[in-house]
């Protein structure tokens, strides 16, 4: 039987279309003989090396490796790397944001969504302005209206102002909410809410996609590193199709927590993200004991920015804020804030036409941006934002351009 099975995989059948065949020639009787063809399929199939027609990833992964063209990289620059968040979360990838249970990650969460769609302050950054996606599955639409209603008092704008701008949330509390599952071969079956989240976020083309939490959309085993690493893959390609960054709240273990990884499961969550967060309360050497409101959000991992080491935040009124330590912000943090805001005003500014210079005089972009709301916001005046640019020209991330015939040439700042 071996051989036909065989046979039959060279004409390009499917393993449905053999157990089909088998069954109509009355040899698949009872779940004894089902089990027994399901094992020589499979046998079949590993000693012919001929994938299931029928499963699109075996077919394409028998294809030709497809090599890169990079004989024209001598002439062109790489492509400027993309951030939801600069140097924090990265656009086109996946994040895995996990805290504890009570601790605020889905406020978080919330507070970095409406930050985006505002394009406003998140706790000293500012994130790429855009649409975002909401879906989560533990808290109730009342209680979402809840929390965004602080956090919409915070920024003092109206909820209609989040719509506009494209804030779209979701609740699935008590019902299914599982992305994708696995079949008895450990292969991968994304559901239809996968099918459909993946159609929604490519025509709404969001900043970001925000899913709460890993256990409500992971329907696997959280400790088999094939099967994390096939989800990961799968999210991968929902972010990198809909230009978007995913971030994936999840609830790490006790041994997590104890340890200080903030996991759970196989280290594959943590190797094939590109970035993690992590949410915990405040220690006792951090002043936790006291004053129950600190956390501390730790950068475990940044594959493509610098590794920050954590933040202390307090939580106040339905938000988190960035903590002063030792009675001032950190000096690198008010700094990268500071730049954080620069490059996005820039951005802003240059989408408007509205250029700005290095030199002082009407169109100073240090003046100009400090009477924005989000300089105001951060508290950051005219010297700040010189200081701030200063700083990004020495790291080459702006530049000035010239542009204009001779007779009438006029320079701006642009990102480098």
């Amino acid at each position: 039987m071996l051989e036909l099975i065989k046979r039959a995989m060279r004409l390009r059948q499917t393993d449905d279309e053999i157990r089909e065949r088998i069954a109509k020639a009355g040899l698949a009787r009872d779940a004894f003989m089902q089990r027994m063809i399901d094992g020589l399929i499979a046998k079949a199939r590993n000693e012919t090396r001929i994938p299931d027609p029928g499963n699109a990833a075996a077919v394409a992964a028998s294809q030709p490796i497809k090599f890169i063209d990079m004989r024209g990289w001598d002439d062109e620059p790489p492509p400027r790397r993309e951030w939801a968040v600069l140097n924090r979360i990265p656009q086109r990838q996946v994040t895995l944001f996990s805290g504890e249970g009570g601790t605020g990650k889905t406020i978080l969460l919330l507070q970095l969504l409406c930050s985006t769609v505002l394009a406003r302050d998140w706790i000293g950054s500012v994130p790429e302005p855009g649409p975002v996606i909401y879906l989560g599955a533990e808290d109730e639409e009342d209680e979402l209206h809840r929390r965004l209603d602080a956090i919409a008092e915070y920024y003092d704008e109206p909820f209609s102002e989040l719509i506009s701008n494209g804030f779209y949330a979701s609740s699935y509390a008590g019902e299914d909410m599982t992305l994708a599952r696995f079949d008895r071969n450990g292969n991968i079956e994304p559901t239809l809410r996968y099918d459909r989240l993946f159609e929604q976020a490519c025509d709404i083309r969001p900043a970001i996609v925000a899913v709460d939490t890993l256990s409500d959309v992971f329907g696997g085993n959280e400790n088999d590193r094939v099967q994390v690493s096939a989800f990961t893959g799968l999210m991968r390609k929902l972010a990198m199709q809909a230009n978007c960054a995913v971030i994936i709240n999840s609830h790490p273990s006790q041994a997590g927590s104890n340890s200080g990884t903030g996991l759970s499961g196989s280290t594959a969550w943590h190797g094939k993200v590109r970035g993690r967060m992590y949410l915990r309360a405040a220690t006792q050497d951090e002043g936790g004991v006291t004053d129950p409101d600190l956390r501390v959000l730790e950068f475990k991992k940044n594959q493509y920015g610098p590794l920050s080491d954590s933040m202390l935040l307090r939580y106040q009124r339905g938000v988190f804020v960035p903590e002063p330590r030792g009675g001032s912000l950190d000096p690198q943090i008010a700094e990268q804030r500071a730049e954080h805001i620069f490059l996005s005003l820039l951005d802003r500014f240059t989408k408007e036409g509205r250029n700005v210079t290095d030199k002082p005089g009407t169109n100073y972009a240090p003046a100009m941006f400090g009477k924005e709301m989000e300089a105001h916001d951060g508290k950051l005046n005219k010297e700040a934002m010189a200081a701030a640019m200063r700083r990004l020209f020495a790291s080459n991330a702006i530049r000035v351009v010239t542009e204009g015939p001779k007779s009438k040439q006029r320079s701006r700042i642009a990102r480098a």
